[in-house]
C-alpha cells in the first residue's frame, strides 16, 4: 500500500515570482544609494560655500578690508575647492558695522547639473574700527 501524500502548506514560487521581487529590491536599493549618495554631495557643497563664506567676511571685516576684497576672497576660494560645479555661485557683500557675505549657488548633483539643489549660506562679523 502506497502511503498518501499530504499537499504542501508551502507554495511554490516560480523562478518569475522571485525575478520580479529581486528587480524590486534591486530598485528599492538603488534609490536608497542615490540618495545616500544626493545627501552626501549636498553636504559637501555646503560646506564649501559656507568656507567662502567665512572666508570672505573675515576679510571683508578686517580693519583694512572692503567688500571687494571679500568677495573676491571667497570666489577664490570656490574656485579652488569645488572647481567646475562652483562657477555659478553668487558671491555678494552688504557693509556697515557688521560685514555680511552671501554665497548662493547650486550643488552639484549626482545624476546631472539639472539635478542639484540650491544653497544660500550668509555668514556676518563685525567690521574691525
Amino acid at each position: 500500500m502506497e502511503p498518501t501524500r499530504r499537499p504542501s502548506l508551502r507554495r511554490d514560487r516560480g523562478a518569475v515570482d522571485v525575478s520580479i521581487q529581486m528587480l524590486f529590491g534591486f530598485m528599492a536599493v538603488l534609490f536608497v544609494m542615490l540618495l545616500v549618495f544626493e545627501s552626501v554631495a549636498y553636504w559637501h557643497a555646503r560646506n564649501v560655500y559656507d568656507e567662502a563664506a567665512v572666508e570672505g567676511v573675515r576679510v571683508a571685516a578686517a580693519y583694512d578690508g572692503d567688500c571687494a576684497h571679500g568677495v573676491a576672497a571667497a570666489r577664490d576660494m570656490i574656485r579652488r575647492h569645488a572647481g567646475g560645479w562652483g562657477t555659478q555661485a553668487v558671491v555678494t557683500c552688504t557693509s556697515g558695522t557688521t560685514m555680511s557675505v552671501t554665497v548662493d549657488g547650486y550643488t552639484p548633483g549626482v545624476l546631472g547639473e539639472q539635478f542639484g539643489v540650491r544653497v544660500r549660506v550668509v555668514e556676518s562679523a563685525p567690521k574691525e574700527q
